[in-house]
């Protein structure tokens, strides 16, 4: 049977054309043979194979690449009150400094580890007697508006510390101290005596002399540029606002070019005021901020944990009970401290205010702080025997009645029996969530022992003045955040006792400032330990204080914000920006080796 004429044609094709694989413009006449279903199955096929690549490809990238910080994007962060002088050698309160740490460095500067590192100095020399600092300065250091950074510079911001007309609160840390420029890059300290924490006051920042030298040191507060400084830090000013009242509400910072560690990688930082944390949480639910200076225990609930990451860091700061014998016949009595020490449960106070999230201390000295000494403990809540040293003090349980008693020692004029007197302490604290639940539970732990506990909770605006600086307390709850650097003697030698000294508990032992002393001016940390080691036994001994807890630092970010992990111990809240130029909001992707 002869072929039919299509077989002939298709084999005559096959003759001509030899290729097994279509040619290029075969594949383009294909559209041409092919009809409607045939068309959509190829386009399917042909988008499954390049979807199929696409994501072979991907993963291929992915997984032989790594993600690395880029520089652009901004970040917003809350803070708590409102800034009003952002100048290093004039600022008081944490909003200034934390604006400082972006806007200003130092000689010498903490990591993001808590330890001192030079930051405009290159390096430094001290001599044997370590009575003489000396400094060489970085090349090429610039301010932010371009001027040329010089010896000069540090002369004129230690002279301004110095002056009285500044009545800057560093004053005294510079006293005894002379400054000797040596050249344009090399400046030089001497001390009257060895000071081993020195270096720690010089991570001041340094001030521009060629735009300070001209405004008069009286008035130097009220100039414009303690809102829109001149530094020389990681970020430099670039806009504020303010409301109708003249408050500031808004300010942004931009990364420096020029900065002497590299320039930052997040482009922007703006921060917005609030009066109040509860505020600054709304506005961090609420999503109109990235982070918050500080979040407070009671808060940590409320937040969105999917978006918001705890960063929890040591942080110097610890919750005591301080004592003021002059204001309470009793307190004099280290029987009755004693007693009020062992009826303190300090582990229901740290799991019900703070949700465990800190940890109980015996002493000033905090762990990672040198001194401190696992061994050094104060005694175990033991209720019965704080009742059995009342008993040793003569105060009794009456038949009827909560609070113990004893007979009074004044006499009636009338012969009619006087009333007996009442044990009674008055416990005074600042008008803060977490300190009026844990006095709540001091004065149920006290009045469950008989111990009659009134209780005064003053506000935040009256506590300083009226209480703090008058000693005008029995006893008190609160929280002092002490500088790692200078050590105990600040808060606990007698010669502070007194306002502007930081001691709260106005007791005196010759043999707590002996120690103290000896602690001072010891030379290295090794010769430090001993006598920190006499205080805080002398310390508990004769129960100065009772020592509460050493809280956590929680810093709510967004997960977003990245480079905080290395960030572990601060001694001040703007210490959490000491590592700000490796921060990082966005990030590209690089082939691995």
């Amino acid at each position: 049977m002869p072929p039919e004429p299509e077989d002939v044609n298709q084999q005559l094709i096959l003759k001509l054309n030899k290729k097994k694989v279509p040619s290029l413009g075969q594949i383009k006449q294909l559209p041409k043979f092919l009809n409607k279903g045939e068309k959509l199955r190829l386009i399917i096929v042909l988008l499954i194979f390049l979807g199929s690549s696409l994501t072979l490809g991907w993963r291929f990238y992915l997984k032989n690449s790594i993600a690395i910080p880029k520089q652009g994007g901004s970040y917003t962060e809350g803070l708590i009150g409102s800034p009003r002088l952002i100048n290093p050698i004039l600022a008081t309160n944490d909003v200034d400094r934390d604006l400082i740490n972006l806007l200003f460095s130092g000689l010498m500067k903490f990591d993001e580890q808590g330890e001192l590192v030079p930051d405009l100095a290159s390096g430094y020399t001290i001599d044997a007697e370590q009575k003489v600092y000396t400094f060489e300065l970085r090349p090429n250091l610039e301010w932010h508006d371009g001027t040329p950074i010089t010896v000069d510079d540090v002369l004129f911001t230690v002279s301004s510390i110095k002056n009285s007309e500044y009545k800057s609160p560093l004053k005294n840390s510079f006293a005894g101290v002379t400054v000797t420029k040596i050249n344009n890059k090399t400046v030089q300290f001497e001390l009257e005596k060895a000071f081993a924490p020195f270096l720690s006051i010089l991570t001041v920042g340094i001030i521009p002399e060629h735009a300070w030298y001209s405004i008069p040191a009286f008035s130097a507060a009220l100039s414009d540029l303690n809102i829109r400084p001149i530094g020389s830090g990681p970020y430099k000013v670039k806009t504020l606002t303010k409301d109708t009242n003249g408050n500031i509400k808004n300010y942004t910072v931009e990364a420096y070019d020029n900065y002497h560690f590299g320039r930052p990688y997040i482009s922007e930082i703006n921060f917005k005021f609030y009066p109040d944390f509860e505020t600054g949480v709304i506005a961090l639910q609420n999503k109109n901020i990235d982070g918050l200076i500080y979040l407070p225990k009671e808060y940590k609930d409320t937040l969105d944990q999917g978006r918001i990451k705890f960063n929890n860091l040591q942080f110097p700061q610890y919750t005591a009970v301080f004592f003021n014998p002059q204001n309470n016949e009793e307190l004099k009595e280290n029987k009755f401290r004693q007693a009020l020490a062992l009826s303190i449960d300090k582990e229901r106070i740290l799991n019900e205010v703070l949700g465990g999230d800190g940890q109980i201390i015996h002493s000033p000295i905090l762990p990672g702080m040198v001194g401190y000494d696992p061994e050094v403990k104060a005694p175990e809540f033991d209720p019965e025997a704080a009742k059995a040293l009342l008993e040793e003090l003569e105060w009794q349980m009456p038949d009827e009645g909560n609070f113990r008693t004893k007979p009074s020692e004044e006499e009636s004029e009338d012969e009619e029996e006087v009333a007996p007197l009442e044990l009674t302490v008055n416990l005074t604290t600042i008008d803060q969530s977490e300190n009026v639940r844990v006095v709540s539970i001091i004065q149920e732990n006290w009045e469950s022992i008989g111990i009659k506990t009134n209780l005064n909770i003053v506000s935040k605006e009256r506590i300083r003045k009226d209480v703090i600086e008058t000693r005008d307390y029995e006893i008190l709850v609160f929280g002092e955040v002490i500088n790692t650097n200078s050590g105990p003697y600040p808060f606990w030698h007698s010669s502070q006792n007194q306002y502007p000294g930081l001691n709260l508990s106005v007791l005196a032992n010759k043999d707590i400032d002996d120690a103290l002393d000896i602690s001072r001016a010891a030379k290295t940390n090794e010769e430090k330990i001993q006598p920190l080691k006499t205080f805080q036994e002398k310390l508990l001994e004769l129960n100065f204080s009772i020592f509460l807890y050493n809280p956590t630092y929680t810093y709510p970010t967004v997960k977003k914000l990245k480079g905080l992990d290395s960030l572990q111990f601060i001694n001040l809240p703007a210490d959490r920006l000491n590592n700000v130029n490796a921060w990082y909001v966005k990030t590209k992707r690089v082939l691995s080796n």
